[in-house]
């Protein structure tokens, strides 16, 4: 058995992972930590949402893959993911160059990766990724365990190409085109970062409503990885493009995570569900489009510091 995981019985084990951009290096931080502690459990379904839809692989297999995922958000491409585009950036979609983004991804997900994906899937175990349908103005939630399945070249396509979508802050990077059918017709539709739509993916619609997530005499345990910080901070907004931009999302954002986790944490007080929410600690800079190696290896420190010393988590969303 690997070291880390701690399967038990008649416990069932959720992880959702927010966006956050630079931030998810701070996820990353965790999860490394966490295996280092000896705690970590086998996740049955783990999710994620924009730059946790980066992280959701690696925290779906395990501590064995906890070097990849230090190395893609420590590494080389990811300190230079934000290049800048010519001035026809102005008049195209996206203010940075995607394939920045695009060869990043498709570095990681190779075979051996969709094999160990695949693996895990047929044990039951679920592995979901999030974009936004800005066609249908749609969440659309992808099984990223079936498309593993399906093997081959299309396959690993597929699977990259979803996580680049979820991944494609609108704006800042250009939306990624899907091709569909219905059977008669092939068209393109246009998805764009999760988090436009959902901050992270915790709880389907449905089951907010009041369904039970298991059978009673089971114990469940949701945990809830944030890469922000929850509160707002006061802070005078340079009059640029760029930095408002930045502003605009990290407001709305924010936003979006407290009402998510305040209805999660109802709908889990209802139907007795462990709620877990680690959050960005208020120590570090919050700046999501700041991707230079120092802020990126400062964030995945405090990370790891937060699980091993015990601070990460909270049983309940802060007050606003």
């Amino acid at each position: 058995m690997m070291q880390g995981l701690i399967p038990r019985e008649h416990d069932v084990s959720y992880l959702a992972i927010s966006g956050g951009g630079a931030n998810g290096a701070f996820g990353a931080g965790l999860l490394f930590g966490w295996t280092q502690t000896g705690t970590r459990p086998e996740f049955q379904i783990v999710t994620g949402v924009s730059a946790g839809a980066l992280t959701a692989p690696f925290a779906f297999l395990g501590p064995a893959w906890d070097d990849q995922m230090r190395q893609a958000f420590l590494g080389e491409a990811s300190v230079h993911l934000l290049r800048r585009r010519t001035f026809l950036g102005l008049f195209t979609p996206g203010l940075f160059d995607g394939a920045v983004l695009r060869n990043l991804v498709r570095k990681y997900v190779t075979d051996e990766l969709l094999r160990a994906i695949a693996a895990e899937h047929a044990k039951g175990r679920r592995l979901l990724v999030a974009t936004t349908n800005l066609d249908t103005e749609q969440l659309v939630i992808w099984d990223m365990g079936a498309i593993a399945a399906t093997g081959g070249a299309a396959a690993r396509e597929l699977f990259a190409t979803v996580m680049v979508a979820s991944a494609s802050v609108p704006v800042v990077f250009p939306p990624t085109m899907i091709e569909v059918s219905d059977g008669r017709h092939t068209f393109q539709e246009m998805h764009v970062d999760g988090g436009a739509e959902s901050a992270f993916f915790a709880i389907p619609q449905t089951l907010l409503l009041g369904t039970a997530l298991t059978p009673d005499g089971y114990e469940r345990h949701l945990y809830i990885i944030v890469n922000a910080q929850l509160n707002d901070y006061f802070s005078i907004t340079r009059r640029a493009t760029i930095p408002i931009i930045r502003r605009t999302l990290e407001a709305s954002r924010k936003a979006s995570t407290r009402s998510v986790l305040i209805t999660t944490a109802e709908f889990c007080a209802i139907n007795g569900c462990d709620l877990q929410v680690a959050a960005l600690p208020s120590t570090e800079l919050d700046v999501s489009l700041d991707f230079s190696a120092a802020h990126l290896q400062s964030l995945f420190d405090a990370g790891q510091a937060a699980i091993i010393n015990g601070t990460a988590w909270r049983a309940r969303p802060p007050p606003p």
